[in-house]
């Protein structure tokens, strides 16, 4: 289940099935004048990569059960230094984690959000990167 699910999300990365909240100024490095764009849109001399990823109610998401009740997830990347946001939607919830490989130093900070069926926002969470690249979240803890 875990390897469909992140051969969805490759495939959707490819093809374009999230959205963006922001504006891009870039969409490949050329746009860009000898930098990088990255894939919040951006150009920037320097990168770096982000992995988040997320357990449900104590479970990892390939665990029967552990997305029951979760239609979707949405993902944003912030930096905090200038207030900038970058939100993808939907995300799926059994896919465990979600890469980053060319990021703005800047963007630090990443939000899991988890959304039901109907669209209600069950749980919200908010963590800054690792040393090593990653945010890790646990999503409806206790519940």
């Amino acid at each position: 289940m875990r390897a469909a699910a992140a051969l969805t999300l490759l495939l959707c990365l490819g093809a374009g099935c999230f959205t963006s909240a922001s504006p891009e100024e870039c969409r490949v490095d050329a746009e860009c004048g000898g930098l990088v764009c990255t894939r919040v849109g951006e150009c920037a001399a320097e990168t770096r990569t982000m992995r988040i990823e997320w357990t449900v109610r104590g479970l990892a998401t390939d665990q029967t059960g552990a997305c029951t009740g979760i239609g979707e997830l949405e993902v944003m990347v912030s930096d905090p230094t200038i207030g900038a946001d970058h939100v993808l939607r939907p995300v799926p919830c059994g896919v465990g984690s979600f890469y980053f490989d060319k990021l703005p130093l800047g963007y630090t900070v990443a939000t899991v959000s988890a959304y039901a069926t109907d669209g209600a926002l069950l749980d919200s969470e908010r963590g800054t990167v690792d040393g090593d690249g990653v945010v890790r979240f646990e999503l409806l803890a206790g519940r």
